[in-house]
């Protein structure tokens, strides 16, 4: 087999983007929860996840995995069980390969709904999320991790913005692959006073970027929770300069806008170009809850190529 590439065509003369530009780039989205009221029947369930996913499509997202919080959607009398059935009905939408991933609040059924995961992971059902206030120790629940690592399900936590360093410690040591709104690793970095290296990881986030966990930002929705004043102070462009594995997304739409709005906000505020968002994108992609054939055929068939056909615009700094 081939190995992944890592880079585009790009040239470096040609770094300026405008929206439309950014529009039309193919767009890999790993956290992203479904919007909208919790549904009450099977039909309005499937076309909530059917309506988000057309609206994804329709902003270039080439492959999303859409968090879903089974238990609410179950007072309308559907089970757990039956809420992914429904989810999984409405994922046939073209032009973007769509997954789950199940979603459980701290403190709240987190066994069960790590346990529907087991038996629905597969092609549809990727992985396993829990969400909520990070004041809720998510080791309570330690055994469902157990459980799913023994199943070799993959998982991602949210470990902020409401959480310190010792909520991604407690994430990593029960085996999360993924971090969610992680910005807190800032708080675990020192000054080098001795070998004048600047900035340093210390022992949690050293770990994290150093086996490659991916960081799943979304710098919008992290400012409105009071993690930055503004966005030019989210700790996005720190952590990618010391090496750390960052990914954009959504979170909220209804806060955070499209991915496409997250790439102009972050065109216009740290000045990025191709370069930028086509490595944020490979990250996303190395980072998806997929097989590596999978993960080098969304690079190689859809990825890659966009890029080096788009026409760019000179920088006229140049």
């Amino acid at each position: 087999m081939d190995t992944m590439h890592d880079t585009a065509d790009i040239s470096p003369d040609r770094k300026t983007v405008n929206r439309e530009v950014l529009a039309g780039l193919p767009k890999v989205l790993i956290h992203d929860h479904l919007a909208g009221a919790p549904a009450q029947t099977p039909e309005t369930l499937t076309a909530q996840v059917r309506d988000q996913l057309t609206e994804l499509a329709a902003d270039n997202v080439v492959y999303v995995e859409l968090r879903i919080s089974p238990e609410l959607h179950t007072e309308g009398g559907l089970t757990l069980q039956e809420v992914v059935d429904c989810a999984v009905a409405g994922l046939d939408v073209p032009r973007i390969d769509a997954r789950l991933i199940l979603t459980a609040q701290r403190g709240r059924l987190v066994s069960e709904i790590a346990e529907l995961a087991v038996r629905n992971h597969g092609r549809k059902v990727v992985g396993f999320d829990v969400a909520g206030p990070e004041v809720h120790s998510a080791g309570t629940d330690a055994d469902a991790f157990r459980k799913l690592r023994e199943a070799y399900v993959p998982f991602t936590m949210h470990s902020g913005p409401d959480g310190d360093i010792d909520s991604i410690a407690e994430a990593v040591q029960l085996g999360a692959t993924r971090l969610s709104h992680a910005v807190a690793l800032v708080d675990d970095f020192y000054i080098d006073t001795e070998g004048f290296e600047g900035v340093l990881p210390g022992r949690v986030s050293g770990w994290v970027r150093d086996r490659h966990l991916t960081l799943e930002f979304a710098p919008t929705l992290e400012v409105h929770l009071g993690a930055a004043e503004e966005l030019g102070d989210h700790p996005l462009t720190l952590l990618q300069q010391l090496g750390f594995t960052c990914t954009v997304n959504t979170g909220n739409r209804t806060v955070a806008g499209s991915l496409t709005d997250q790439f102009v906000a972050l065109a216009d505020t740290f000045g990025y170009g191709p370069e930028e968002f086509f490595d944020l994108t490979v990250n996303a992609v190395q980072g998806a809850f997929l097989t590596e054939v999978e993960r080098q055929d969304l690079l190689e068939r859809v990825i890659l190529p966009a890029y080096e056909a788009q026409d760019f615009e000179d920088d006229p700094s140049s």
